[in-house]
């Protein structure tokens, strides 16, 4: 009885051996597309520049010609930056750039300008940021442009 099952074990191994053996190696991973921004519509039938999720993104008047994003600290607060990662930065198409912040972060840029969000903004293609102290601004987009990176 003992040689009987030993023998079914020793069988039962080399079945298992042998899938594990003639199991193809799984295809190199592909790589995701990933998709940083997208474009909503507010009320008003414009097309504007959002993230991922649908919400507003925006520039910042201030931030023009300058070499580091000039919203920082408090202002980043109401005004949080659109970080992405190093990975994402290299991914980018125009219009979309990125800007190295003062953090040493990398910060989404849309045609060479800082992007940011508006912690105030509630639900998708909300735009209560627009025109705040006449220097923040909605980016509106005349076409739907492929904003997508690969």
């Amino acid at each position: 009885m003992k040689t009987i099952l030993m023998t079914m074990l020793a069988i039962a191994a080399l079945q298992v051996k042998a899938q594990i053996t003639t199991t193809p190696a799984p295809a190199d991973p592909v790589k995701k597309e990933i998709s940083l921004t997208t474009v909503s519509v507010n009320e008003e039938g414009e097309h504007l520049l959002a993230d991922s999720k649908g919400n507003t993104l925006y520039v910042f008047d201030l931030d023009q010609n300058r070499a580091t994003p000039a919203c920082n600290s408090a202002c980043a607060e109401v005004w949080p930056p659109y970080l992405i990662t190093a990975d994402e930065v290299l991914t980018l198409k125009a219009p979309l750039g990125s800007i190295v912040c003062d953090n040493k972060k990398s910060q989404l840029t849309y045609e060479g300008r800082p992007v940011y969000a508006y912690a105030l903004d509630r639900g998708t293609a909300a735009d209560a940021g627009d025109n705040i102290g006449n220097v923040w601004h909605y980016i509106k987009i005349e076409e739907t442009p492929a904003l997508a990176v690969k």
